[in-house]
């Protein structure tokens, strides 16, 4: 990713600060311990940085996680998450590959400070991540980040950013019943039951792939 340099703040944040400003229980303080050997403030993307506007969102940022491990867990993001009133988007790196993260956080009052965190959407590992700054709004990039790294949410036939995640956080939830539909078919032995689930599975499979 290659962003403005009038955007750039290269930021050690320690993980404590997490520890000592947030409620923190004792597994997902482990966790942080385990999992993540650095994090960066990358980049902030807000109207005091670049020539864009605000919106319902004031400021974006860019944080980098730096692994210890493979993987990190979904409950230390949306610690952070929860701590940073603002829209971010996490870069992962492990020892030969990066993903993108990025969750959709709605604002549930005035008070920007009150945000709710939802789904989260990453890309697959990639030695080299593309992810294009567009838009000339915070709200434009915000969302633009969102579809570049879920691209099924373009194809989603709703005109607000909310509805489409919605609706693709509910696809995802009718493929899992459809992947449990298909485990219990391969171990069922009455073909009377195997028929009754695979006319369960074709409904869902119906309403899955309605646009």
């Amino acid at each position: 990713m290659d962003l403005p340099k009038s955007t750039v703040v290269n930021r050690f944040i320690p993980k404590e600060k997490f520890y000592n400003k947030t409620k923190l229980n004792s597994k997902i303080k482990q966790l942080f311990t385990d999992e993540i050997e650095k994090i960066t403030w990358l980049n902030k993307i807000a109207p005091e940085t670049l020539n864009i506007r605000a919106g319902d969102y004031g400021e974006l940022q860019i944080f980098e996680i730096k692994l210890k491990i493979s993987n990190i867990s979904p409950a230390v993001l949306k610690h952070i998450d929860t701590y940073i009133p603002y829209p971010i988007l996490f870069i992962i790196n492990r020892s030969n590959a990066s993903k993108a993260i990025i969750s959709y956080k709605e604002n549930v009052s005035k008070n920007q400070d009150n945000m709710k965190v939802e789904s989260y959407f990453e890309t697959g590992w990639e030695k080299q991540l593309n992810l294009e700054l567009k838009g000339r709004s915070v709200d434009e990039i915000y969302k633009n980040y969102l579809f570049q790294i879920e691209p099924s949410l373009k194809n989603i036939n709703r005109t607000d950013t909310k509805e489409a995640v919605a609706s693709v956080k509910y696809k995802y939830s009718l493929q899992a019943k459809i992947d449990s539909i298909n485990k219990k078919i391969k171990n069922e032995l009455s073909d009377s039951k195997k028929q009754e689930l695979a006319r369960e599975r074709f409904k869902l499979e119906q309403e899955r792939n309605q646009p």
